[in-house]
């Protein structure tokens, strides 16, 4: 009996061929299953090298970095702004307009002039509005929508205004930094008024709002702060030759001024956006420049800058139907 027993050696070679089955088999199980693996498990692999390795790494540096790239955009353009007390503001010309006399979107090309007298390219924006608005529905009233965003190629200079300038591609502006939003009014004395709101595109905050403000005679366009209070108030005298006839050749090459107001004191001007006499005739685009108030925030040259656009579509775009 006592040959037949299993000394103490075996015993333990059991004990180890059952353990490493056992073993295997967890490990079998394991693989066929990985949603049973527990999560800390894979966030701590490691390399070859013994470093862990983090799954989740590349996602988040991705968001953080496109959060940077917006903080960057608005900074950038905060910037930009603050260097500068002056903006001139380029329409590109339409050959296809030109010809046929149909309307048809428009781009803006937004520049800086420096203390130095140098200019920097800052702003593109572009028009996106329906065929039968501009077809069927005066300028003044069109429904439309701004889109605005960097020029960060500051060398690029009025080659955008050439006639072999390349169509502008929509896809460059989905990931724009400003938006302009504008409805579709037909004015009628005080109650129903044209007006332009900014917004920033990343939060979809407001900025501000430009409002074509009602008078008998002068035009008068007001501006409003995103609190809805209004900060500048910009007029004009409808007896300059290059307002009273814009719409014929007598009034085309003339200059026509825009004084900019403060809301408190509405008799000395602190700024100015005019309408630049066209080079000649046969000219469709419109050149502005606006000059900002000393005081001016970054904010408010912005809408500023956006309301010398809106004068010219409410006034100057070639419209005999412009309704006051």
């Amino acid at each position: 009996m006592d040959e037949e027993r299993p000394n103490d050696i075996d015993i333990l070679q059991l004990k180890k061929k059952k353990r490493s089955k056992s073993e295997k088999k967890k490990t079998t199980l394991a693989k066929s299953n990985p949603k049973s693996s527990n999560r800390s498990d894979v966030n701590s692999l490691v390399d070859n090298n013994g470093n862990k390795l983090n799954l989740n790494k590349g996602k988040n540096t991705h968001d953080s970095q496109e959060n940077y790239n917006d903080n960057e955009d608005w900074n950038t353009m905060k910037s930009n702004l603050e260097k500068i007390q002056e903006v001139i503001i380029n329409q590109e010309s339409d050959i296809l307009e030109a010809v046929t006399g149909c309307q048809e979107p428009n781009n803006y090309h937004i520049y800086g002039r420096l203390p130095n007298g140098e200019k920097m390219y800052i702003f593109k924006c572009r028009e996106f509005s329906s065929c039968g608005m501009r077809f069927c529905c005066p300028v003044s009233c069109r429904e439309l929508i701004m889109k605005i965003k960097l020029a960060f190629d500051e060398n690029e200079n009025e080659n955008n205004n050439n006639e072999n300038n390349e169509e502008t591609n929509e896809e460059e502006f989905n990931d724009c930094l400003i938006y302009i939003d504008k409805q579709y009014k037909c004015p009628f004395l005080n109650c129903v008024r044209p007006e332009m709101k900014v917004y920033l595109a990343e939060k979809k905050s407001l900025i501000g709002t430009i409002e074509e403000g009602f008078s008998c005679c002068d035009p008068v366009f007001i501006v409003y702060n995103n609190k809805g209070n209004e900060i500048y108030r910009i007029e004009t005298d409808c007896f300059q030759c290059g307002f009273m006839c814009r719409n014929n050749c007598l009034g085309k090459t003339d200059e026509c001024v825009f004084f900019i107001y403060n809301n408190k004191n509405k008799e000395n001007p602190l700024g100015e956006i005019s309408k630049k006499a066209a080079a000649s005739q046969l000219s469709i685009a419109d050149n502005y420049s606006v000059i900002f108030p000393k005081n001016a925030t970054v904010e408010d040259k912005l809408l500023l800058a956006i309301a010398g656009m809106m004068i010219d579509y409410q006034y100057f775009e070639n419209n005999t139907n412009t309704t006051k």
